[in-house]
């Protein structure tokens, strides 16, 4: 069979949107009840996939600069930290949005990788795991031109994904893979340089060398099952190593009452660990209400990342 590419690849996950997906948590299905997408990745309703903010006008770039200033203060030990907001406002600018707090603290936790990682040199395959309108993987594959990036995700959020990817880096070359033979097919041409991956389909990226796996606020609406088959996915692929950056809340509590517990996903007692703390910038948000910066969950509610190199297993 013919490999997804292009505009194919986006019709044919455009046409599944309304499936059942297994890997779907109780958090998804009860979310995505009142929302509806259109062929050209527009939604209806009330979207939890996150939102674009079109207003970028100076008044309105001006003000959210200003607030930014903590978030540009935490990152003034991560010596490629101005590379990586310049690279966020590049994704903000050609994707027609504003470059939001949400958008900041993607930029820090690229900072964070690539204070322990180079990721400019050729080499393995990029991961994102879940990611929101496509701004990780955009900021990934601007700061990484010569490595593959594959992205899983559900199939709406997908779609998504890569309809905002595509304006953001409009010469990638995107192809969907369903099966093993795809993924090789996909690993192999030159021209393909986004490869995207249906959460249900996950298992198959084992065939792929992941040098760096990347998952933010995602992981924590997922079901432990689903998050224990990436891990394996990730302690198993085809590379020699596996670098880890994961950025979710300590614990959070699903609509059937299923909790996802940071410390309990299966972490190794060989992972080699270079960062583990509290995520600072994710601690806190701003508004245009008084006094405009605002903590975000304490305890439990409080948001950690860890980055970190996985120990092998033969599973």
């Amino acid at each position: 069979m013919t490999l997804l590419t292009g505009k194919m690849a986006l019709e044919a996950l455009y046409a599944e949107v309304e499936n059942p997906e297994v890997a779907r948590s109780s958090y998804w299905e009860h979310e995505i009840q009142n929302v509806r997408m259109t062929a050209d990745g527009q939604l209806q309703g009330k979207s939890v996939l996150g939102s674009v903010s079109t207003k970028r006008g100076l008044f309105y770039s001006a003000a959210h600069w200003i607030l930014q200033a903590p978030f540009r203060h935490m990152g003034r030990h991560l010596k490629d930290f101005p590379e990586c907001q310049r690279l966020g406002r590049l994704v903000a600018r050609r994707q027609g949005r504003q470059f939001t707090h949400d958008m900041v603290r993607q930029t820090l936790s690229l900072a964070v990788i690539r204070q322990h990682a180079d990721i400019t040199s050729e080499g393995s395959c990029n991961l994102i795991i879940g990611d929101g309108y496509g701004v990780m993987t955009s900021l990934i594959m601007l700061a990484s031109p010569l490595r593959k990036a594959i992205a899983v995700n559900l199939t709406r959020s997908l779609l998504l994904d890569l309809i905002y990817i595509g304006k953001a880096v409009p010469d990638a070359g995107l192809a969907l893979v369903r099966n093993p033979e795809d993924l090789a097919q996909a690993l192999e041409r030159p021209d393909i340089s986004l490869i995207a991956v249906q959460a249900d389909n996950a298992p198959m990226i084992e065939n792929a060398p992941i040098g760096i796996a990347v998952n933010v606020h995602s992981m924590q609406e997922m079901d432990p099952p689903v998050i224990e088959g990436y891990f394996r996915i990730l302690r198993a692929n085809a590379a020699d190593r596996t670098l880890f950056y994961c950025c979710n809340k300590r614990v959070k509590k699903l609509m059937d009452g299923t909790e996802a517990r940071f410390d309990s996903y299966p972490w190794h007692a060989d992972d080699e660990i270079l960062v583990d703390d509290i995520s600072p910038w994710s601690q806190l948000f701003y508004s245009k209400t008084p006094p405009f910066w605002h903590p975000r969950g304490t305890g439990d509610m409080a948001t950690r990342h860890r980055l970190a190199y996985l120990h092998r297993e033969n599973l």
